[in-house]
C-alpha cells in the first residue's frame, strides 16, 4: 500500500467532502427510496448518503448499462434515412460501492470491450469513477472471497474507502481516485502508522469471519468444463427453477438485452447531433416533426423460453434444463474464464435473495461438483428463511 496515493479524513468533515464532489457533477450513492428501501440513485445533499448499510438489491450497474438504454436515433428524411448514434458520456460519481459491485463493473467492462467493442457501454463506462467501500463485516449471504471480489479489493478502484470508526481511509486506484482526494483538499491529511496497521487488521478480520474458506468454484468449473455433469442433475434442477429471471435482473454480471426500435418525433432540426436524450425527440403528439425512432437496449434473460426464440420457430433452448445449463456454463466453465480473464460471478448473494427456487448461484455450484441434486436442502432453506 503506497502510502503517497493514501489519506484519511475526519468523520466530521466527510460531509464537507461529498458536499464539494455533488459540485463536481452528478454523485450516486446509497440511500433511502421512497419506501425506506436502500437503494443506489442520485444524492443532491451530503446527508443521504447511507454509510452503514446492506447491499442494495437493485445492483448500481443500471447506471452504467441502464435497463432501456437509447443507442441511435434513426430519422427518415425523404427518402433517405439518417442514424445518428446518442452518447451519454455525463462525468458521474458512483460513491460507495462495495467491492462485489465494483468487480461487477469491471467484469463487464472487460467482457463488453472484447471482440466487437460495445461503443455504448464503454463511453459511459469511462466517464464514470468508481469509489469503493471496503465491507469490514461480510453481508449474512455473501461469498465475494470464492470469486476474488471482495471483501477488500487490492485493485480495479479509483477509490478505495475503508471506515476506521473516527476517520475514513481513502486509497488511490489511479488519476481519478487522486482527482478525489484534490477537491478533498484541506480535508484529507497522511494517514498515521496506527492507521494503516487498522486498516490491515480490519481486513484479516473481514476475512476470517468467513469462517473456513472453502471454494468450490475450482471443483465445479472442472466438471462443467470437461461435461462431466450428468444431464440428469440439469433434469433435476430445471423444476426447481421458476424461469422468472431474478437471478439475471439482479445479478452485478449479467448482460443479455434485447433490441427495440420506439417511435418518436424528432425535436432538433437536420444535422443537429443526437447527444441529448433529453432534449432531442419527444413523444408522438406533440408536434409532426417527421417520422423517426429511437433504437433501445433492454435488459432480458436467457432464462426466458423466448431468448432463444428464432425466426424460423425453431429454439434451440425450448427446455428449461437447457437454459439452465447455458447460464451456469457461461458464469463458471473455464473457456469463459479463459476468454474473459474472470469468474462471471462476483458472490454477492443476490441470487439467494431473490431465486424463489432455490437454484442460485451456491446451491447449484454445490450440487455441480457433488454431481447431484438434493432440492432445496437444509443449507439453502436457512438461507431463505
Amino acid at each position: 500500500m503506497p502510502t503517497e496515493l493514501v489519506r484519511v479524513i475526519p468523520k466530521g468533515a466527510v460531509q464537507a467532502w461529498v458536499e464539494r464532489l455533488i459540485g463536481q457533477g452528478e454523485v450516486i450513492a446509497p440511500r433511502r427510496g421512497p419506501g425506506g428501501d436502500e437503494v443506489f440513485g442520485t444524492i443532491s445533499r451530503p446527508e443521504e448518503v447511507l454509510w452503514d448499510f446492506g447491499n442494495p438489491l437493485a445492483p448500481p450497474k443500471e447506471f452504467l448499462l441502464p435497463q432501456t438504454e437509447p443507442l441511435a436515433l434513426i430519422r427518415r428524411d425523404g427518402g433517405s434515412m439518417h442514424v445518428e448514434p446518442i452518447c451519454d458520456e455525463e462525468p458521474r460519481i458512483l460513491l460507495n460501492l462495495r467491492s462485489c459491485d465494483l468487480t461487477g463493473i469491471r467484469f463487464l467492462e472487460q467482457v463488453l470491450g472484447q471482440d466487437i467493442p460495445d461503443r455504448a457501454f464503454l463511453r459511459r463506462a469511462e466517464s464514470f469513477t468508481l469509489v469503493s467501500l471496503a465491507c469490514t463485516k461480510p453481508c449474512p449471504l455473501g461469498f465475494c472471497v470464492c470469486c476474488g471480489a471482495g471483501p477488500f479489493l487490492g485493485e480495479g478502484f479509483d477509490l478505495q474507502l475503508t471506515d476506521l470508526g473516527d476517520v475514513l481511509l481513502a486509497e488511490a486506484g489511479g488519476s481519478k481516485g487522486e482527482r478525489l482526494l484534490e477537491v478533498g483538499e484541506g480535508l484529507f491529511r497522511a494517514p498515521t502508522s496506527e492507521e494503516l496497521e487498522r486498516r490491515v487488521s480490519l481486513e484479516e478480520e473481514a476475512l476470517r469471519s468467513f469462517g473456513e474458506i472453502t471454494c468450490h468454484f475450482g471443483s465445479a468449473m472442472r466438471r462443467i468444463s470437461t461435461r462431466r455433469v450428468d444431464e440428469t442433475v440439469w433434469a433435476a434442477m430445471a423444476p426447481w427453477c421458476l424461469g422468472c429471471g431474478g437471478c439475471n435482473l439482479a445479478c452485478p454480471t449479467c448482460y443479455c438485452f434485447s433490441v427495440k426500435d420506439r417511435s418518436v418525433q424528432w425535436a432538433g432540426k437536420p444535422g443537429d447531433g443526437a447527444t441529448d436524450a433529453g432534449t432531442r425527440w419527444k413523444d408522438p403528439g406533440e408536434g409532426d416533426l417527421g417520422p423517426s425512432w429511437v433504437r433501445c437496449r433492454t435488459w432480458d434473460s436467457c432464462q426466458y423460453e423466448a431468448f432463444t426464440l428464432e425466426a424460423s420457430g425453431h429454439n434451440p433452448r425450448a427446455d428449461r434444463a437447457e437454459r439452465m445449463k447455458r447460464r451456469f456454463y457461461h458464469k463458471v466453465s473455464a473457456q469463459y474464464y479463459q476468454k474473459d480473464g474472470v469468474l462471471g460471478c462476483v458472490g454477492c448473494g443476490r441470487c439467494i435473495r431473490v431465486c424463489m427456487g432455490t437454484t442460485d448461484m451456491p446451491a447449484v455450484v454445490e450440487a455441480i461438483r457433488k454431481g447431484a441434486w438434493e432440492g432445496a436442502g437444509v443449507r439453502e432453506v436457512a438461507l431463505h428463511v
